[in-house]
């Protein structure tokens, strides 16, 4: 019976053993395969355990640690070690105090560095060594440096950049702006933006447009380059802007977010408009010329050819000549040199304002009175075709005018009005008041009336002379200096007109109460 109880026991302890080193074994392995280098010690500092990772931490050759030469090994790791006296002093703090714990960092001569843990090792109770980790840090503290640097960097870059930059989540709220954007939305502080959106800052429909387009950046992660609009800043002005958005995109390939750029272009736009505004002023200056060319080619010359065909015959066959034939010759000298009396007050006129010769010197003038004596000086042609003129303007009515520039304006559209007009037509002449301290004098015929194209040519350098219903000739030239006088008013003229129904061209002056 005791031998079989023996045989027991002695079994039980071959299994205990068994089991003993195959914990050991699932013990040694794992902490091998952790990435931490692991020195297990006793109280007086004789190695117990360490891992494979311990010795690749600190290029401890296998055999001076199996050789359980503990003097031997701590001279291999203090001849790495770039301050040796502050490490032994720090094995020997912690050894006079066995429970304190410990966690410091080590400099290898070769940069390498190495976080290193101490903790004391108990049993039941009782300090029975020291737990040693080692973990190298190196490519952290490289990476943290560098993440460091390059956090700096960006930090300067969006501080000092001139442009405006701002990152926002998948709804469009601000996650960090640069004080470029701050100034853009009235703050101080560019953290006073995280968390609020473009509804915050701008107006409405600028808002909706900008989270319209970030929205379909997010969903279709394609970015939205160089897009001009203007915008109202908080200082109630319009600025004009090319924005550049970019999605954010995780490990994942999913959009988080995107980061925005915009860049003030107001000055490149002023810049733009203006060139624009002097291309066009070329452009009339040009036409201007290629007018006046015209005029001084054309219709300044031409009506000395029967002036002068009409006075040869006048002075070679006067004899032959009836009393009525030299009544109907003198008549069309007459009208000839009359036209070009006019033409050439036009020309001089307009050539006057266009060098800026002409003066602006208005005064007080009863405009029925100005009127009255306009239509008396063109009565005569008046009744010569059977058109009536008709001044319906009331007595008492003053405006600020410039005297000549009024005179020359009336009489440049009540002669137009005559010259397209038809016996048994009327013209009239009448006015009302206005906006803004103005009065409009309108001169109204029932002429041949214009389509819509001539309508719009009418004021312009573009616009052409058509013959009149008894054949009168013109230069298109008038109207031209009858808008530039009463700009100088601070005036504006318009035309309404209909084919076969006739004309309205009406202007405003300054009206005196």
């Amino acid at each position: 019976m005791d031998n079989i109880n023996e045989n027991l026991l002695l079994e039980r302890i071959r299994n205990l053993e068994t089991k003993y080193e195959e914990t050991v074994s699932l013990l040694n392995s794992t902490l091998d395969s952790i990435i931490e280098g692991i020195l297990v010690v006793d109280i007086l500092g004789k190695i117990v355990f360490f891992n494979k990772i311990f010795l690749d931490i600190w290029a401890i050759p296998e055999e001076i640690i199996s050789e359980r030469d503990d003097d031997k090994t701590l001279g291999f790791v203090l001849s790495q070690l770039k301050n040796s006296d502050s490490f032994i002093d720090k094995v020997n703090q912690l050894y006079s105090k066995p429970k304190a714990v410990s966690h410091d960092i080590l400099q290898f001569k070769d940069g390498r560095i190495i976080e290193r843990f101490s903790r004391p090792q108990t049993l039941n109770g009782d300090i029975i060594g020291r737990v040693w980790s080692f973990f190298d840090i190196t490519d952290k503290i490289i990476t943290d440096e560098t993440l460091i640097k390059e956090k700096d960097m960006l930090q300067a870059l969006l501080n000092n950049i001139p442009d405006t930059i701002y990152f926002k989540d998948k709804n469009s709220k601000f996650t960090r702006i640069n004080k470029a954007h701050a100034k853009i939305l009235g703050i101080s502080d560019p953290k006073d933006a995280v968390g609020k959106s473009d509804f915050d800052f701008f107006e409405i429909d600028h808002a909706k447009a900008a989270f319209d387009d970030e929205q379909s950046i997010i969903q279709s992660k394609q970015p939205l380059i160089s897009k001009s609009e203007k915008i109202k800043l908080a200082e109630d002005k319009f600025r004009w802007v090319t924005s550049t958005k970019v999605p954010i995109m995780n490990v994942q390939n999913e959009c988080i977010g995107l980061v925005g750029i915009s860049r003030d272009i107001s000055s490149a736009k002023i810049a733009e408009e203006k060139l624009e505004k002097y291309s066009e002023e070329l452009k009339e200056l040009n036409a201007s010329k290629d007018k006046l060319f015209s005029i001084i080619a054309h219709d300044l010359r031409s009506p000395f050819s029967p002036l002068l065909g009409l006075s040869e015959i006048m002075a070679n066959e006067s004899d032959s000549l009836s009393s009525e034939d030299f009544k109907d010759y003198s008549k069309e000298i007459y009208n000839a040199l009359k036209n070009e009396y006019t033409l050439l007050e036009n020309l001089l006129n307009w050539s006057r304002l266009e060098t800026g010769k002409m003066k602006y010197c208005p005064e007080k003038i009863n405009i029925h009175d100005k009127a009255e004596s306009v239509i008396s000086l063109l009565l005569g042609n008046a009744k010569l075709k059977g058109v009536a003129l008709s001044n319906e303007i009331n007595k008492n009515v003053f405006v600020s005018a410039d005297p000549t520039m009024l005179h020359s304006i009336l009489q440049n559209l009540i002669a137009n009005s005559l010259k397209f007009t038809n016996s048994g037509d009327k013209i009239k002449v009448t006015l009302r008041k206005d906006n803004n301290n103005f009065v409009r004098v309108r001169v109204s015929d029932t002429g041949v009336g214009m389509d819509i194209d001539q309508t719009k040519k009418l004021f312009g350098m573009n616009a052409t002379s058509t013959i009149g219903t008894k054949d009168e000739k013109g230069t298109g030239l008038g109207l031209l200096i009858c808008k530039e006088m009463v700009e100088l008013h601070g005036g504006a003229i318009s035309a309404k007109s209909e084919l076969g129904k006739g004309t309205d061209i009406s202007f405003t002056l300054p009206s005196i109460l």
